[in-house]
């Protein structure tokens, strides 16, 4: 049987340029769970789905939003002269809810669901079982509709299953399928088929698992460029390769110490990337125990070993495909483990536990580290060719101590960012105190900040500033010893035009600081036009206002 004879030719569709207010009330209206998106021409652009318009409203797009910004621009299409059994097959392998049916040049013609590819498969499966007569003594049999459901099922069926005929009579078989998965395993010989299926939906069910995990992080933070705070040539220049190696899907090595930012700005460069609208994955090498961490970068199969739950579990990498996987700590990785990443790097494919296929994947692998990979490559602690396949472009990160002059704005940040989150307000902080900051080394780099700013806040009384009695007793001292708090922070620069940038850049913030946020009254303060001001805000990457940053 062909497509042609179950495609729906009337359905919903959305316009690339549709907003995303029009897709969720057409979704709603209807009760669809998606709909194809066509161009002017009526040519397949993409797919929109609930999972899509939850992202989107996860991450507040504004109602005007198209959904071309938003959709799966990846899309398997069949044509009306495919037949039905290869699609079901098409359907056990990718799980999709929808195949849109074109022609030759991609015009939309129809639409295929799930749901009609299971009635066709439930039509075939009444065929071999549905019109005969059996001898119900000694067989376990079961005895379905042609629209799919059980009527009637064998004593020796139901002793099979382990359930009572109220279980399962009257059922949709759909409905039934973890149930008949064991009935069918001893009855079809193309089993293993179900068992792919089973696959697909336990690895959906542990990606919004993760997601569920991870929404109110995702929900509290921008995870964009315009979070890597500063103004300093290091990181304008960190900001600037960021976005260049977004663009590509190029491993990327991240390279600096503790606490200066690395999975902020590895976080950046995915959302900044065309896999933006696919899952970011962070796994830290170093706090999974030599025993599981093959397990959790590859999953396992049902029987792998003692205690591995039925179904089996998909691993870091799975539950990545198609976007980007965070590797905290690489240095750390076991030697066994360091070959089987490698494979994975080379190949694009992985065996889980147990399995006797491999799975392959498309993933961005962007790993960072605090440690020296080329001593450890030259002790032999880290292999050279996994460390030539993750350092393709090389990133590095630069300790607060280095870059001083970012330190005043990255308090100005964090206060509003703390005082937000623990709900005090603050007036802000004292001239003294500013001092005694820039005095301190910080070994711990912009998270020793955050956590020294965090401790005085809990201290400050409302509407007050922090002063340096607020700090913590390591800060105070360095405080007590400086020259009546003289600042030493004046930048020094390798050419007048990176001179005169600074000078601009500050004053900018400054006059922006002042009007709070008021373009207007800054471009009036610095005597210049609004455009203008326009202008240098981007050429800065200065924050828009309203981020509650300048």
């Amino acid at each position: 049987m062909l497509i042609s004879g179950i495609m729906r030719k009337e359905f919903h569709s959305l316009k690339n340029d549709d907003s995303l207010d029009t897709a969720c009330k057409m979704m709603n209206d209807h009760h669809l769970y998606g709909a194809p998106v066509v161009d002017d021409e009526d040519r397949i652009v993409g797919i929109f789905t609930r999972p899509h318009l939850i992202r989107a409203l996860m991450n507040k797009l504004p109602p005007e939003t198209p959904v071309e910004n938003i959709m799966q621009s990846k899309v398997i299409t069949i044509k009306v002269d495919h037949e039905v059994n290869e699609t079901i097959k098409l359907f056990i392998e990718t799980g999709y809810h929808h195949y849109p049916v074109t022609d030759d040049e991609g015009h939309l013609l129809g639409l295929v669901v799930s749901t009609d590819l299971m009635q066709e498969g439930t039509r075939e499966l009444y065929k071999l079982l549905g019109n005969y007569n059996y001898d119900y003594t000694d067989s376990a049999l079961v005895r379905i509709d042609t629209k799919g459901y059980i009527r009637s099922m064998s004593e020796k069926a139901l002793d099979f299953l382990g359930l009572e005929a109220s279980q399962i009579i009257n059922k949709h078989i759909i409905e039934t399928i973890p149930i008949m998965e064991k009935f069918t395993t001893g009855i079809f010989s193309d089993a293993h088929k179900v068992k792919e299926l089973s696959t697909q939906l336990n690895l959906a069910e542990k990606r919004i698992e993760y997601y569920r995990a991870e929404l109110d992080s995702l929900l509290n933070t921008d995870n964009s460029f315009n979070e890597i705070i500063g103004i300093s040539p290091e990181m304008k220049k960190l900001r600037q390769m960021g976005m260049r190696a977004a663009k590509t899907s190029s491993t990327i090595l991240i390279k600096g110490e503790s606490g200066t930012g690395k999975e902020l700005l590895a976080h950046a460069i995915h959302n900044f990337s065309p896999r933006s609208k696919e899952p970011f994955i962070k796994v830290n090498c170093a706090a999974i125990p030599e025993t599981l961490i093959e397990s959790e970068f590859f999953g396992y199969c049902e029987g792998a070993f003692t205690g591995a739950i039925k179904g089996g579990k998909p691993g870091k990498f799975e539950l990545a495909d198609g976007g980007s996987i965070f590797l905290d700590e690489i240095g750390d990785l076991q030697p066994a483990l360091q070959a089987k990443l490698l494979r994975v790097l080379q190949e694009f494919e992985f065996e889980r536990l147990g399995a006797v296929k491999p799975t392959r994947v498309d993933v961005r692998v962007i790993a960072a580290t605090n440690r020296n990979l080329k001593e450890m490559v030259a002790n032999g602690q880290f292999r050279e060719d996994l460390f030539y396949r993750i350092s393709v472009v090389e990133l590095e990160t630069t300790p607060l101590r280095a870059r001083k002059i970012d330190i005043d704005y990255m308090t100005d940040y964090l206060i509003e960012k703390i005082s937000h989150r623990l709900k005090i307000k603050v007036e802000g902080i004292s001239h003294n105190a500013r001092i005694a900051l820039k005095n301190y080394d910080f070994p711990g780099n912009v998270r020793e900040l955050e956590n020294i700013l965090e401790r005085a806040i809990n201290f400050v009384e409302d509407g007050e500033l922090i002063e340096v009695h607020h700090l913590t007793p390591m800060l105070k001292s360095i405080q007590i010893k400086t020259d009546i708090f003289k600042e030493n922070t004046t930048p020094t620069f390798t050419s007048l035009a990176e001179a005169v940038s600074f000078a601009e850049e500050t004053a900018i913030r400054k006059a922006l600081k002042n009007s709070k946020g008021n373009r207007s009254e800054a471009a009036k303060a610095l005597n210049i036009h609004r455009s203008l001001l326009y202008k240098k805000i981007v050429k800065y990457n200065i924050a828009r206002k309203g981020e509650g940053r300048y």
